[in-house]
């Protein structure tokens, strides 16, 4: 069984239960694109304070990977508490875009991120010293917003005051500030051109198979998964036929390319098949992302 890793072999004897949840499990993968993204970000770690910090946009389709690369920079600088002092130590702060740009509502998400109390009612003004003051207390170094793409969700004035909001923080705590969306969220940004200058852009394009380069990545990535898969046979799902299906059903999205391989595994294991083949992909109902969209669209 060496097709599989050593957790995962350790658990083939396991009920199916435990399998698939195993197999469940979110786990970090990673890849070369992502190890670069990675590298830039622990760039802007080590940037020395200036009163123009530089930061980092990163921008792709959703389901492909950008949230889970930001998580796994996170576990690299996890919160801690400082033995000598008893401080709150947190390097890094991650915190969701709100659904509308709004000062106050990005102010309260990033107090509760910080697990720090607050009076909802009090001026946005407040709010922001508060943070400020935390952020100074537990030596953030840098400030990651997901979803920044939200921005675009309200009025020209609305988008400006956030981001003027954003570009404050970075001003007076002298960190970067890096930003994840899809591509909207290059759009958002432009509307402080001077915000705008300042961010590197990090793009994480769909998987691809048009060259061989591209096919032999793509062939890593499944061969990867696979390991993790708990089925006694190995599958080959990196060569094709099977390669190409995969892509063509994930249309290039590295979140739909592992749903689709757990969902094949789990089919597999419940119909105790040692490991997945041309019935296995003829039994399950597996769709791309545009046809789903197709689907939805029906309905409305």
């Amino acid at each position: 069984m060496e097709h599989l890793s050593d957790k995962a072999r350790s658990l083939i004897n396991a009920s199916n239960d435990e399998k698939i949840f195993y197999i469940n499990t979110d786990r970090w993968i990673g890849y070369p694109r992502s190890q670069e993204v990675l590298n830039s970000l622990e760039d802007l770690m080590c940037y020395p304070k200036t009163d123009r910090m530089p930061n980092l946009l990163i921008v792709g389709d959703s389901n492909n990977g950008k949230t889970k690369i930001l998580k796994q920079f996170l576990k690299r600088y996890p919160f801690d508490i400082d033995e000598d002092t008893a401080l709150n130590i947190q390097p890094v702060v991650m915190v969701s875009a709100p659904s509308k740009p709004d000062e106050n509502s990005f102010y309260i998400r990033m107090l509760q991120e910080l697990h720090t109390p607050y009076v909802k009612n009090e001026s946005a003004s407040v709010k922001r010293e508060r943070i400020i003051r935390v952020l100074k207390k537990r030596q953030t170094r840098m400030l990651i917003i997901d979803e920044i793409q939200h921005i675009i969700a309200g009025s020209l004035n609305a988008q400006r005051n956030l981001l003027n909001a954003i570009k404050d923080l970075s001003n007076t705590l002298q960190i970067p500030i890096v930003g994840a969306g899809i591509e909207d969220a290059f759009n958002a940004i432009q509307v402080d051109s001077q915000l705008a200058n300042r961010f590197q852009l990090e793009v994480l394009p769909r998987w691809k198979i048009n060259t061989l380069d591209d096919t032999k990545n793509f062939a890593r990535l499944i061969a990867s998964i696979e390991q993790s898969l708990i089925l006694p046979e190995a599958s080959y799902l990196y060569k094709k036929p099977y390669l190409e299906k995969i892509h063509y059903l994930s249309e290039g999205l590295i979140g739909e390319v592992f749903q689709i391989l757990r969902k094949l595994a789990i089919f597999s294991i419940k119909n105790d098949q040692t490991c997945i083949n041309e019935d296995t992909f003829d039994s399950v109902t597996l769709s791309t992302p545009s046809n789903r969209r197709k689907l939805l669209s029906q309905i409305r």
